[in-house]
């Protein structure tokens, strides 16, 4: 019957997590396998622990109760740590609004969470504070590391014990606030203020009171003592910390981990003498560099609750820069050295000048330098406010010396005791074959920083007849034969496939250098070639009118010569000129479109080809031609020199404008020129020449000055007024005795004028006839009419009064 009640009890309380408060229950009705004990508030874990003291049972009951029924172990664990959270806590704090500064732990425990710190208030230079306020660097506790043997237990913490073997028993019991836990049957055992190692030995002793078999030599009964789920404890961080306060952590949490919640050491705190205080007396001095540098975990001591950790001000900070592994401002104690600063920068880099060490020190008036040698380093005490800084080695060798130029193995080598210039030329494999022997130079650098050359000769110290003793630094220099004298080329010019210029080689001969050069092109002269030698050295000393010497040779297409010519030997500096065929002309092609029988290109057969028989041979004019108006455009290249010319010009005289069509227009008289074939108007044709012959046209075009520039008809015997008139009549600016014709061969006439007549040209069909203007003037401004009036003033009196006196 007490079974069946507990088993009733157990089904409400766990009931009561799943429905509405007051809501009616049937116990029967409940499935506790599917209960989350997630989803239960704090408030209705409160009200299972009632149930449980109100009916009697114990905690160990309940649970039991509920895993033979089904319930989960996971949800079992679960309910066993909100039952401990609700009994710490009394039921308030949890799942509530405005916990901003506190965290739920993985066991239910309610922990400060660090306080954010501005950046703005971090001086990044002083060494320390990275570690405090680092994103990858935490020292934020950790509740899932072992309890250690010397954890002293206190209220709140979980005791479990498991009994197994020939008897199996399991016990969660938690220290009540007298420092007790109650196992059943036995009674309660005081374990506050015992360490874990003592608390167990003293359970296990209580314990053989009714498993009598874990004492015996042979035991078939075994048990195991833990620490479940830590107390939270209260301890209190002041002084120069950035955010100081109260924080609850872990009862294994330790003084970097409080440090770390109030963000660690501000601007003016010390790393090196934070004070751990326990019940109004001194634990124990940190000091944050033994851990930071040396790595000492010692010093990291545990706490305990209601601890106080007070950070003072700093003693001592020194600044430290150069060439240190470490730059930044560190704390110093009384007694460091600057040896100890020295450590604590991580030592020198490896391009330290280590044999002195700046110091600059702020006295009570002003400031002090002083140098630091390296055997002071152990003896030299530091002050608040010193700033020490390590210069860099200076960018030159002690035992180095180089060679270059004309030897196998130019470069740097070691400067060894004794070295001299024989050696190091040795060291270097010694000289190539082109060496120059009759001089070397060696550059030396000399105390005062200048240098000096001293020169030698490299025939005597390969020989062994002189030699050099070296020193660092020492730069020595031989020259090849090759260094020495011009770069010798020699040069063709004219028909070769790659006219240039090309290295000098010993023995070179003319067939040699045309055969560089690609071979003849089809244009060139066999019979032709020139060759130009400048004077010699000897002859260049004489004054005179030669500057230089001319050959001429005779060489076939396979490149072979014959007696003297083949003997011949260019020398360097030779320009050789390869002229072209007098009758080789490129093929030359001409245009011609329009009104003829067969239009297209032409190839000239001569160079006397003329218009007429160009004419004959495209088959003649076609029925509608219109000779007259044929026209020949010819091309025209510009050369860079003629346009730069016409350039400075321009420059000169705007007035002048040149065009760059690339032709121009060479007027002809076709019906001229097939009535009398021959004729000096029947021009000789050239490459590039375009003959257009039009069909006849019916129009007369009218432009520039006049009314309504446009097309009209032609009207056979119609001179140039016909047309203007046609167009409206000559508009206000037009220049009408400068008026013309251009005519549809490229041909113009101008208006002749006699006296008060003007002879107006003719037109034919397809002409244009254009009216020049006169440009347009700018009226004058107000001010100009008025200077003027003033002038005619002026002039007007100065006539009256002349006039007067004259009278008189």
């Amino acid at each position: 019957m007490k079974m069946r009640l507990l088993f009733l009890s157990l089904l409400l309380l766990v009931a009561s997590s799943v429905t509405t408060w007051g809501q009616s229950i049937d116990p029967n009705s409940v499935d506790v396998k599917s209960v989350n004990v997630d989803e239960m508030t704090d408030a209705q874990v409160l009200r299972m622990i009632q149930e449980m003291e109100k009916r009697g049972l114990s905690e160990q009951q309940a649970i039991a109760l509920a895993q033979a029924r089904g319930m989960s172990q996971e949800q079992i664990t679960k309910l066993r740590q909100r039952i401990n959270e609700v009994k710490l806590t009394g039921g308030t704090g949890l799942n509530q609004p405005g916990m901003e500064s506190s965290s739920v732990s993985e066991f239910g425990m309610i922990e400060s969470v660090k306080m954010p710190v501005d950046s703005a208030v971090i001086d990044q230079r002083i060494f320390g504070f990275s570690f405090f306020n680092n994103d990858k660097l935490t020292f934020e506790p950790n509740v899932n590391l072992p309890v250690p043997p010397s954890y002293v237990l206190g209220p709140g913490d979980e005791i479990i014990i498991d009994v197994w073997g020939v008897s199996q028993q399991s016990y969660n019991l938690l220290v009540d606030k007298n420092g007790f836990i109650n196992i059943p049957n036995i009674g309660p055992i005081q374990v506050g203020r015992l360490t874990q190692e003592e608390a167990q030995k003293r359970i296990h002793s209580k314990l053989t009171t009714i498993y009598s078999d874990l004492k015996s030599a042979n035991p078939k009964t075994f048990v195991s003592i833990n620490v479940g789920t830590v107390k939270s404890i209260k301890v209190n961080v002041i002084g120069e910390v950035f955010v100081p306060g109260t924080y609850t952590v872990p009862g294994t949490a330790t003084a970097f981990n409080a440090l770390y919640l109030a963000g660690g050491p501000n601007k003016e705190g010390s790393f090196r003498a934070i004070q751990v205080i326990r019940n109004g007396e001194l634990v124990t001095k940190l000091d944050v560099y033994e851990f930071l540098i040396k790595g000492k975990s010692d010093v990291n001591v545990s706490l305990s609750d209601g601890d106080v950790i007070l950070v003072p001000t700093y003693e001592k900070r020194i600044k430290v820069g150069g060439e240190f592994k470490r730059n930044g401002i560190f704390e110093a104690k009384g007694n460091e050295k600057m040896s100890d600063m020295i450590e604590y920068a991580g030592g020198f880099t490896e391009n330290a000048y280590t044999h002195r060490v700046e110091l600059y020190r702020t006295t009570s008036r002003q400031r002090a330098f002083k140098d630091v040698l390296a055997k002071e380093y152990e003896q030299v005490m530091l002050e608040s406010g010193d700033s020490i800084f390590a210069g860099t080695i200076l960018e030159r060798y002690e035992n180095k010396v180089s060679i270059q130029g004309a030897v196998y193995r130019p470069g740097n080598y070691e400067l060894t005791e004794g070295l001299t210039l024989k050696q190091l030329i040795d060291n270097a494999d010694g000289v190539r074959e082109d060496v120059f022997l009759n001089r070397g130079l060696v550059t030396r650098l000399m105390e005062d920083l200048t240098l000096q050359n001293i020169t030698f000769d490299v025939g005597a110290v390969l020989r062994g007849e002189s030699d050099i003793e070296l020193k660092r630094e020492d730069m020595i220099t031989i020259s090849s034969i090759d260094d020495l004298r011009e770069i010798r080329t020699v040069e063709i010019f004219g028909e070769v496939q790659y006219p240039g210029e090309f290295d000098y080689n010993q023995d070179m001969n003319l067939s040699d250098l045309v055969f560089k050069a690609g071979g003849f092109k089809e244009s060139a002269s066999e019979a032709f070639i020139e060759i130009s030698r400048r004077l010699s050295y000897d002859e260049a000393q004489k004054a005179g009118d030669r500057i230089a010497h001319v050959f001429q040779f005779t060489i076939s297409r396979d490149l072979k010569m014959n007696g003297e010519d083949a003997m011949f030997v260019l020398q360097p500096y030779d320009q050789i000129f390869v002229r072209r065929s007098p009758g080789y002309e490129d093929k030359s092609v001409i245009n011609i479109m329009g009104e003829v029988n067969y239009a297209g290109q032409f190839s000239l057969t001569s160079k006397k080809e003329r218009v007429s028989t160009i004419i004959q041979r495209a088959g003649g004019l076609s029925p509608n031609a219109y000779a007259k108006g044929a026209m020949l455009t010819r091309k025209v290249e510009v050369s860079q020199k003629v346009k730069r010319l016409r350039e400075q010009l321009v420059a000169s005289d705007t007035s002048l404008v040149f065009d760059d069509l690339g032709f121009d227009v060479v007027s002809i008289d076709l019906e001229k020129i097939l009535k009398q074939p021959g004729s000096k108007d029947d021009i000789f044709l050239q490459d590039g020449d375009e003959l257009v012959i039009p069909r006849e046209l019916q129009t007369v075009k009218v432009t520039g000055g006049v009314l309504n520039p446009l097309s009209v008809s032609y009207v056979d015997g119609k001179r140039l007024k016909h047309y203007v008139q046609s167009g409206g009549g000559f508009s206000l600016r037009a220049k009408k005795g400068k008026s013309y014709v251009i005519y549809p061969n490229g041909a113009a006439a101008s208006t002749k004028s006699f006296l008060f007549f003007r002879n107006y040209p003719k037109v034919m069909p397809g002409s244009e006839v254009v009216v020049p203007e006169k440009p347009e003037r700018e009226p004058m401004p107000a001010t100009a009419w008025i200077a003027m009036a003033s002038a005619l003033a002026s002039l007007s009196l100065t006539i009256v009064t002349i006039a007067d006196r004259m009278g008189n």
